[in-house]
């Protein structure tokens, strides 16, 4: 049986392998599963009680998926992620699933923008739900609209919470960016928080959009650029195109 995907747009480069997704997908269930269902849940509903408790929780969670990613010998990258405490807005680049994982891993208490249909999906959908992960349904401008004010009520408590501003991820072989949605920089400059501009680079040659497999040993690369101050421009669509010109610049 062939356990190698070919991706078309990819010339040259070796054929991604369903094996080492299935040993991906096998360590989330081994590693994963017992970390969020004996120590983050508990903790998670111990916060409803006890505040302080959120915290370690979300320092286990980062924990946790450091170490599930770590055991990902298919994995090589260069990763400079330096986050500031407080409310701020994250937004990126979205090349492959596997940006996410690489927020979750090295980001403390992180809170992303990800559509409706990854909340059902079993034990996913759990885990994103109690780790407050932010919903939105793909089509639906109400949805949209709640999913931007829990963004605005996250950065107001201090939270740190992360927006893909393309809000799709890119075809394999894709160059630069998408059009970025202006609303989440609406949110940041009627909050007043920072926007962070991150870059990820070649994850997409590693976990390609519309492929179940796996390329290993593609370098990839997720570093943080300099923070935008909302105040410093005259409108939301004017903070959008900057920090869309310095992930463009960053990725030539």
């Amino acid at each position: 049986m062939n356990h190698d995907v070919k991706v078309e747009s990819e010339p040259g480069l070796p054929p991604c392998s369903t094996l080492w997704m299935g040993y991906f997908l096998f360590t989330i269930f081994a590693i994963g599963f017992p970390i969020c269902a004996t120590i983050y849940i508990p903790l998670y509903f111990l916060s409803f009680v006890y505040p302080d408790t959120q915290k370690p929780a979300d320092w286990i969670l980062r924990w946790g998926i450091g170490w599930l990613m770590r055991v990902q010998p298919w994995l090589e990258g260069d990763f400079d992620l330096e986050i500031p405490d407080g409310g701020v807005l994250l937004v990126s680049n979205h090349r492959s699933h596997l940006d996410a994982f690489l927020l979750l891993s090295r980001v403390k208490g992180i809170r992303i923008l990800a559509k409706q249909a990854l909340f059902y999906v079993p034990f996913l959908g759990l885990m994103m739900k109690v780790t407050g992960q932010i919903p939105t349904h793909r089509g639906s401008v109400n949805s949209f609209w709640q999913a931007m004010k829990m963004i605005a009520e996250k950065l107001k408590r201090g939270q740190t919470v992360h927006v893909f501003p393309e809000m799709t991820r890119c075809e394999p072989g894709f160059r630069g960016t998408q059009n970025f949605m202006v609303a989440p920089f609406l949110m940041a400059k009627d909050v007043g928080s920072p926007v962070l501009p991150i870059v990820f680079e070649n994850t997409d040659l590693v976990w390609p959009k519309g492929t179940f497999g796996i390329r290993p040993r593609q370098k990839v690369r997720a570093r943080t650029l300099a923070p935008l101050n909302p105040a410093e421009f005259a409108s939301a669509e004017a903070l959008c195109a900057e920090a869309r010109r310095r992930i463009d610049e960053a990725l030539t």
